[in-house]
């Protein structure tokens, strides 16, 4: 019994072992980047346009989900065309139950509904992966940046606000909390 959890034990150690000894490897081995050029982000070695942290467009993963769907949706043909071979035969786990004309009929209802969903997918445009863009022209950093307000815009603001919250308080209106 105390063997069992040994082996646990042994499998964590080393597991645990095994990550950091490839962190450690991998801090000493790689490069150090110390100049400003070093740090820059960039994308398969070209130069970023616009700031770092943009969003991305979601079509990307919306095409990557639809593809997983899928895939993983016809991974499961294959048992199933393997129980349907023997459900035919009358072999295996379905010998004797005569169920052949129900998998058949469940495969191709299940691969009906696939097609269908690929339709729909396809038909909304999801999968199209260049669309027109309907914005403006790309303004660049320097236009899209915005201007705080200074210290005295921002007292001089809250001034007012507190000279027309008086007023109201003056006028027997009640004041709002």
């Amino acid at each position: 019994m105390y063997f069992d959890y040994f082996n646990v034990l042994v499998f964590a150690a080393v597991g645990f072992v095994f990550v950091f000894a490839n962190m450690i490897i991998g801090s000493v081995i790689r490069p150090k980047r110390k100049t400003e050029q070093g740090r820059e982000v960039y994308e398969c070695g070209e130069e970023t346009l616009g700031e770092t942290w943009v969003k991305f467009d979601i079509r990307y993963y919306t095409v990557a989900l639809v593809y997983v769907i899928f895939a993983v949706e016809i991974a499961f043909l294959f048992p199933w065309a393997i129980v349907l071979k023997e459900s035919f035969a009358g072999t295996g786990a379905a010998q004797g139950t005569g169920i052949g004309a129900f998998a058949l009929v469940e495969g191709v209802l299940f691969i009906v509904v696939l097609f269908l969903g690929l339709a729909y997918v396809w038909a909304k445009g999801d999968l199209d992966w260049v669309l027109s863009y309907q914005g403006g022209d790309y303004a660049g950093r320097s236009d899209r940046s915005r201007k705080l307000p200074s210290v005295e815009e921002i007292r001089a603001a809250a001034e007012a606000a507190s000279t027309e919250a008086e007023e109201t308080d003056e006028g027997g209106e009640e004041a709002v909390a």
